[in-house]
């Protein structure tokens, strides 16, 4: 069995993959250590043919083609292929840090975790730092819920290996064609786990493209985000209600997610200017089926103070969305 398998999706990312690719040949494993799954979400520009010309009959590389099915759909894509004792996701504009796989395999593999998150950093077209995110168990090996309550985590699914007979077995795939897949799949698999374990080594950087959802201007891009940001509210929300919610750390785990979900929703619709009724219809909406979540603290400054200003009290809207 390979230690670890590599799932890269690759859609219209010609100028990028090839550098992704080379990160994790370069990272410092044997060839027969690990597998690269490339998964060819029906890309219409010319990536996989650069993949095959620049690793022309690399046994390391495999290629998938398939119909589109979005970011998520092609993980899942890989994850059903791959053979690897731990899975890593990269996004093609990604790049791994050298030689820095082995060392964190060694870590997930001698503490026998689930989940084994690292550091990451995000950087913009120039290369510049926007961000980095370094977290540590400081030794411990915590279930999710204790990991998330103490420590938390970075939403993203590419700065963790994941066991892959963990997401097997608990049927750990990936949300199709909705904007935050990442959001969704882990708190279903921190929710799960009873082995996670962090080290701050910085394992990759993550490329901040003009084309971010976040940072997009297309509309019908914006108002699909507010619908997924729904559909994911919805289904954290079944999720809690038939879960363990009785435990208080499980409520904590699920009110905190629940309460960021809620204020990202409403910071979309102010951030699309959408008319106060639109909003007051929401607040309802989401009220009628008891998912207006709005009364545990959230982790993140900002969306906390957003909760506390606007949704505790709706009619502030039309003050603060006149500044945007």
């Amino acid at each position: 069995m390979k230690k670890l398998s590599v799932i890269i999706p690759v859609y219209n990312v010609e100028a990028y993959v090839e550098k992704c690719i080379r990160s994790v040949k370069e990272s410092g494993l044997e060839e027969s250590q690990y597998e690269i799954i490339v998964v060819d979400d029906e890309s219409p520009d010319k990536s996989v043919e650069r993949i095959r010309n620049t690793f022309p009959n690399d046994p390391a590389i495999t290629i998938i083609s398939q119909k589109n099915k979005g970011l998520g759909g092609a993980r899942n894509t890989g994850i059903k292929a791959s053979q690897g004792n731990y899975l890593l996701f990269l996004d093609s504009d990604d790049v791994l840090t050298p030689g820095v796989l082995q060392e964190l395999l060694l870590i997930a593999e001698s503490q026998e975790t689930q989940i084994l998150e690292f550091g990451a950093k995000g950087v913009d077209m120039q290369g510049k730092e926007i961000y980095t995110v370094q977290n540590t168990s400081d030794g411990n090996v915590l279930s999710g819920i204790q990991y998330y309550n103490t420590i938390r985590y970075m939403n993203s699914a590419c700065n963790k290996l994941y066991k892959r007979t963990f997401l097997l077995e608990n049927e750990l795939f990936f949300l199709e064609r909705i904007f935050i897949e990442d959001f969704e799949f882990n708190t279903r698999a921190f929710y799960k786990a009873a082995k996670v374990y962090a080290v701050p080594q910085i394992g990759a950087c993550f490329l901040q493209t003009e084309n971010s959802i976040t940072r997009n201007s297309n509309k019908e891009k914006k108002q699909k985000m507010v619908q997924d940001i729904k559909q994911v509210l919805d289904i954290t929300h079944t999720l809690y209600q038939t879960g363990n919610g009785e435990l208080s750390e499980v409520k904590n785990f699920f009110e905190e997610r629940l309460n960021f979900l809620v204020a990202t929703l409403f910071y979309h619709l102010m951030k699309n200017k959408e008319p106060f009724e639109i909003v007051k219809g929401m607040k309802e909406e989401l009220q009628n089926k008891g998912m207006y979540y709005v009364d545990h603290p959230i982790y993140q400054k900002n969306k906390n103070l957003f909760r506390l200003l606007i949704l505790k009290n709706i009619y502030f809207y039309k003050i603060f969305s006149s500044f945007l």
